[in-house]
């Protein structure tokens, strides 16, 4: 069943910084948890989740090619991971790169088509910055059908096929 991502575990040794890493992130010491997580990775290169983790800190931060190499770092220790190429998309949809976030929503979806996250955020993609309504109104059912209690995604359904005639 291909609905959505694994649960990777960090490796004990570094588990207990990872874990700091986690506090400053939730409480929005963003700064201190790049240096934590830059520790992390350092020793510890069997995951991608530090990388995950370090690419959403500096995207806080504005690092924001930082924050891409991050994100690719994690994708070669595991390549289609979706939590990487979701974050990935939201980079590149930041940076004005939309054809790129496309890309990176449309490869993740072909492994996971459920994942909701990522049918989510190519649903904006294609709804807010591309104006392909098509492909907004076939992401954000994919999205509604993983997620069906969320009422929004009925409404996005809803505005989006008035806006395209669908």
């Amino acid at each position: 069943r291909n609905a959505g991502p694994r649960t990777v575990n960090v490796p004990g040794e570094v588990r207990e910084e990872f874990n700091l890493a986690m506090v400053a992130i939730n409480n929005a010491e963003y700064e201190k948890a790049e240096e934590i997580l830059s520790g992390v990775i350092s020793q510890s290169q069997q995951t991608p989740v530090p990388q995950i983790n370090i690419g959403m800190v500096r995207t806080k931060l504005g690092k924001l090619e930082e924050a891409e190499d991050a994100f690719n770092a994690a994708l070669a220790l595991d390549p289609g991971n979706p939590v990487a190429s979701n974050e990935l998309g939201l980079l590149y949809r930041k940076m004005g790169k939309f054809e790129e976030a496309r890309q990176v929503y449309e490869t993740v979806l072909r492994k996971y088509p459920r994942y909701p996250d990522a049918n989510k955020n190519l649903g904006i993609l294609c709804d807010l910055y591309l104006r392909d309504y098509a492909c907004a109104f076939n992401v954000y059912k994919a999205y509604s059908a993983a997620v069906p209690d969320d009422d929004s995604a009925k409404i996005w359904i809803v505005d989006v096929q008035r806006r395209a005639g669908l």
